[in-house]
């Protein structure tokens, strides 16, 4: 009888163990396309290449890397509709474990109560956010709390044809680009090169990409020291002298004929192959690509490209940015086991942090981006400062992809259009307090002004 206690607790120490070595599936959603045919097998991240190679790659290596049985399996879905497809899920309670979202999307699902805090689990898990970047711990912290990992900070940069440059004299001494200082400068500098070249100074993404108009908006506005939210999280400031003034430089160079017309994400990328304009304002994901066709002989940037951020037209440093984020949806890991998985996951892609910089998305630790191995990769260092001077809308605005959208549909008018300055933008500030107004109300949120 003596016996019973001690069989009683083996056995319950061997279904311990046997339930820590069992297997543990848990699924991750995410975009950045499919490429199985080529790196559903690879476990090599030192060869990845392109954001959908490195992440598939990454997954493969967890999965055959980790001690503890854990699988993962990745859900792709297109990046247009990925929001849609993953609030489907969230109303079928089909829950993925860990989940990519956008930074400005996260509070978002931090109001609807679908993501909870992660900072203590991030201690023990080993994460540590002390060694976030002071750009991606403002991206994942919502009342003093950590809500997601940030996988990276993604920005706007200046895609520069060198070689278009320096036929019209703007190059410094040692062959790097000579960069406008302010708004009259811009204009001169670009007056300049179209007077040289016959071309347009900027390829710009006019067409089917709303966010374009107001990012850069946001960028000239920071480096005033000021907000397009000053009042509160509700109200969004439309007719201050400074929007007013960024909004007029951006259509005065349209007028003039100093930019490209009429152009999408993919005709913006073949103009600047073809070398019909000095600077494309686009993201650092394109960077990988843009160097490997400066390096071929017959392309229009042979030998002469170069990124830098957006240059500092006022007195402060500052440039639009996003993260990708990391999130552990609520029901995603029903129990112990899984959110142990989902958070060992986390951490792999944590410690992984400077495998992913190869995209041109810079990383969010500190020691990372400070380290040899990143600074040695082309252009990293001239962008690194991306990683302090990154802004963004406060987290606190409520749905900003449509704040965007509203936002880049009005200046797209204004600035492409023709229409009314002072209405247009008036209008807009409108449908934008009233977007956030109904929202604040469907959250039942007191604290929204009436």
């Amino acid at each position: 009888m003596r016996l019973i206690p001690f069989v009683a607790a083996l056995a319950l120490m061997l279904a311990a163990r046997a339930a820590a070595a069992a297997p543990t599936d848990i699924s991750f959603a995410r975009f950045f396309g499919s490429c199985e045919a080529e790196y559903g097998n690879s476990t090599d991240t030192a060869n990845a290449t392109g954001e959908c190679g490195i992440i598939t790659t990454l997954v493969n290596k967890f999965n055959a890397t980790n001690r503890e049985q854990i699988t993962v399996h990745t859900q792709v879905v297109e990046h247009g509709s990925y929001y849609s497809q993953l609030g489907a899920r969230i109303v079928g309670r089909d829950m993925p474990a860990v989940a990519i979202l956008h930074s400005s999307a996260l509070n978002d699902f931090v109001k609807r109560g679908l993501i909870a805090p992660l900072d203590d689990e991030f201690r023990a898990a080993g994460i540590d956010v002390a060694d976030f970047t002071p750009q991606a711990r403002t991206a994942v912290t919502i009342g003093g709390h950590q809500y997601a990992l940030p996988f990276d900070t993604h920005s706007w940069l200046w895609h520069i044809n060198l070689n278009l440059m320096k036929r019209a004299g703007l190059v410094t001494r040692d062959g790097k680009p000579l960069l406008p200082q302010s708004p009259q400068e811009l204009l001169a500098q670009a007056r300049q090169f179209k007077a040289a070249t016959g071309k347009p100074y900027f390829i710009w993404l006019t067409d089917n990409d709303p966010a374009f108009f107001p990012r850069i908006l946001l960028t000239l506005v920071r480096q005033q020291d000021t907000t397009l939210f000053p009042k509160d999280d509700f109200h969004i400031d439309l007719h201050s002298a400074t929007v007013r003034a960024s909004v007029q430089l951006l259509r005065t160079m349209y007028e003039e004929g100093l930019t490209t017309r009429g152009q999408d994400y993919g005709a913006a990328l073949q103009s600047f192959a073809a070398g019909e304009g000095a600077v494309m304002i686009n993201g650092t994901w394109i960077i990988g690509d843009l160097l490997r066709q400066s390096h071929e002989a017959h392309s229009a940037t042979a030998g002469g490209y170069t990124a830098v951020p957006f240059p500092r037209l006022h007195g402060h440093s500052a440039v639009w940015a996003d993260n990708h984020v990391m999130v552990l949806l609520k029901g995603g890991t029903p129990d112990a086991r899984s959110r142990h998985a989902a958070l060992a996951f986390l951490k792999f892609l944590y410690d992984e942090g400077g495998v992913w910089a190869r995209t041109g998305q810079l990383p969010t630790r500190r020691s990372v981006i400070e380290s040899a191995s990143f600074t040695r990769l082309p252009l990293r260092g001239e962008i690194a400062a991306i990683s302090r001077d990154g802004v963004a809308l406060p987290i606190e605005v409520a749905r900003q992809a449509i704040v965007a959208k509203t936002l880049g549909d009005a200046m797209i008018a204004v600035i492409a259009y023709g229409a009314d300055l002072d209405r247009t933008l008036a209008r807009a500030e409108t449908s934008i307090d009233r977007i956030l107004a109904r929202d604040a109300q469907f959250q039942g949120g007191a604290t929204a002004p009436r």
